[in-house]
């Protein structure tokens, strides 16, 4: 009887037209993923990554250090090394590390209080304590710290019979000034970009998250850098550039060599006239580029007299580049947003984004419409005039005035001719641009704007836009933080659990700020080809009853990391249609076996970035929980 009526409940939210919604309004937020808010409901707002410290830390303070912020994660955790669990209990004394945790979590006093309720108070009488070393990202010096256990992690999964055990600490952490005192579990983390992991220890009650931003709390605060900049690095003079696609910075340097058992790197830093520098830095970890291990480290960066900033780089050859330091979107988005009609801000004093600023800002990913057409769209440090790059096009003269005629492709893989008169032409090189009006959408509003056009480089296969200069009368700030910061979507306060329709079928989803792209269950995973497409089938199910079959196209996969000795996963991954409220977008989705999960999906940053601000401790703020659930 209770699995006909559950049946029957699974089959009137599946069905539900529209989708059953919680009071909407109150989740409504008065703001867009285009301006953003940073506090909400007396809470912080935190982006995907942010600056963690640990001031109580004497020899860390001032230090920040990159913590990755993830609604999905119970529990904070942090690298660390040397990690030791010892007890001053005489029953336990002889113990150490992994032995005493086992001992500990098998002793009845412990054993017979439910895994939720464990806390310092229940360890306290065994006086035990957890030993570990942080390494001072800057200087390497090892810093040795000790506190009393909290608890004892457990940690199981499907790979190894027996639970992972891991020591939890307290520790005050600091994000944008809110120091909450946090439950740590110690770990080594050094094969991550983040040494720590923000879950829901301080995020409850302490923080929403918002996954569409990187850094966020740290843009009200951007300096502003030109498009042409220069730092010292030892008294060596580095030319910048900058990269809008790869997340690491690279330093040029010679002579590299790497001491393992000491950590430390020396290496010469050159500027373009022959000076150079030796400098001997702490191994932060080895970064594979392109099948190959370069040494990260933290280098020492001076600028026109201010206080010497501390910039993460890889050491690479660019020897045949005309840049000595290029800025991936990491050291960017921590520090900087980049003004494309200024130079040399750095050898001034430093200058931030004013709240009042009326400056276009725009992501290194775009999409625009123009005359009706989505173009993909990038932002140039060197292109002043807005320019259209097309296949080809020609210029004619109609009525005593010279028009231009070219053709761009629509969503619908049809082309579409478009002829208009030539405004005036601009000289490029050898090439002749005319430059011509055309009606755009910009944040959600219309507005007529003038652009040149040129054909595609040899190596180029798509029409695209180049966002000028003067794309805005105001100018053009280039902001890594996010992406897609011209489509313009209205900010919502969403639970860590909501219902989500996918695909005709409705049932609970969870936010994962923490997962890059969403997945959902599949089983009986089979991928084939069809009229010389990649494809694959699949039975989605969910421990509700619900099952539905698929077969969709193949659109990408992704290889996901395996733990040491284990062998990498390889994923497919399909488009589904996706709604959350009134959010409705086609994503990508990675198909996994998740049928030891409750949560038969999670939503990650490709669906979530385009409005939901995440509440960790709160579930079914924007739907109803289902009858089921309760």
């Amino acid at each position: 009887m209770k699995k006909i009526l559950l049946a029957l409940s699974v089959l009137s939210v599946s069905l539900a037209s529209p989708l059953a919604l919680a009071d909407q309004a109150s989740a409504a937020i008065n703001a867009s993923t285009q301006s953003p808010v940073y506090t909400l409901d007396g809470k912080l707002v935190l982006g995907r990554v942010e600056s963690v410290y640990l001031e109580e830390i004497e020899a860390l303070k001032g230090v920040s250090f990159a913590g990755k912020i993830d609604t999905g994660a119970d529990t904070t955790s942090m690298h660390a090394t040397n990690i030791h669990v010892s007890s001053s209990d005489p029953q336990f004394s002889q113990l150490k590390d992994h032995k005493l945790m086992k001992a500990l979590i098998d002793f009845d006093p412990i054993d017979d209080v439910d895994y939720d309720d464990w806390n310092a108070e229940l360890f306290a009488p065994y006086g035990v304590k957890v030993t570990f070393t942080i390494k001072h990202p800057h200087t390497g010096e090892s810093i040795e710290v000790s506190r009393p256990i909290e608890r004892v992690g457990v940690i199981r999964n499907r790979t190894q019979k027996e639970p992972i055990l891991r020591p939890t600490i307290t520790l005050p952490m600091t994000i944008a000034g809110k120091t909450v005192m946090t439950q740590v579990n110690l770990t080594d983390r050094n094969q991550f970009s983040a040494p720590i992991l923000i879950g829901k220890t301080f995020l409850d009650n302490n923080a929403w998250v918002y996954a569409g931003y990187d850094y966020l709390q740290e843009q009200k605060n951007a300096q502003l850098v030109g498009k042409k900049e220069s730092v010292e690095i030892a008294g060596v003079k580095q030319k910048i550039s900058y990269s809008l696609q790869n997340n690491y910075s690279s330093l040029h340097a010679t002579n590299i060599n790497i001491d393992s058992n000491k950590q430390l790197v020396s290496f010469d830093v050159e500027d373009g006239n022959g000076s150079s520098e030796t400098l001997t830095r702490p191994l932060v970890r080895m970064l594979n580029v392109s099948g190959n291990k370069r040494p990260m480290v933290f280098v020492p960066i001076d600028t026109n007299g201010a206080e010497t900033q501390y910039w993460l780089v890889y050491l690479t050859d660019r020897s045949k580049l005309n840049s000595q330091l290029r800025l991936g979107k990491g050291t960017l988005n921590r520090r900087f947003m980049i003004d494309t009609g200024a130079t040399s801000l750095l050898s001034g004093k430093p200058k931030t984004i004013s709240s009042k600023s009326k400056a276009m800002q725009v992501s290194g990913e775009e999409s625009l419409l123009l005359d009706g057409i989505e173009l993909t769209a990038e932002p140039s440090l060197v292109v002043k005039t807005p320019l259209l790059k097309v296949a080809s096009f020609e210029i004619f003269e109609k009525k005593g005035k010279e028009w231009v005629t070219y053709y761009l492709t629509d969503q619908n893989g049809e082309a579409k001719q478009f002829s208009k008169p030539i405004n005036k032409t601009l000289k490029v090189g050898d090439s002749t641009r005319p430059v011509v009006f055309g009606t755009f959408t910009l944040y959600g509003e219309k507005v007529e704007l003038p652009y040149a056009i040129d054909v595609l480089d040899e190596d180029e296969t798509s029409d695209y836009f180049v966002i000028g200069q003067k794309m805005s009368k105001n100018g053009v700030l280039i902001n890594t933080r996010a992406d897609h910061l011209l489509d313009s979507y209205p900010l919502f306060k969403a639970g860590h659990i909501e219902v989500a329709q996918v695909e005709g079928l409705s049932f609970p989803v969870k936010l994962d700020t923490g997962a890059d792209v969403s997945s959902i269950n599949a089983q009986n995973i089979k991928q084939f080809e069809k009229d010389g497409k990649p494809m694959v089938s699949f039975s989605y199910q969910n421990d509700l009853g619900m099952e539905k079959d698929f077969t969709l196209e193949v659109v990408d996969s992704m290889k996901i990391r395996a733990k040491k000795g284990e062998k990498p996963t390889i994923r497919p991954v399909v488009e589904m249609q996706v709604k959350l409220g009134e959010l409705e977008k086609k994503i990508r989705v990675n198909l996994k076996d998740r049928s030891r999960f409750h949560y038969s999906m999670i939503l990650g940053k490709n669906f979530l970035k385009y409005g939901a601000v995440v509440g960790s401790e709160h579930n079914y703020i924007l739907t109803e929980k289902p009858d089921y659930e309760k």
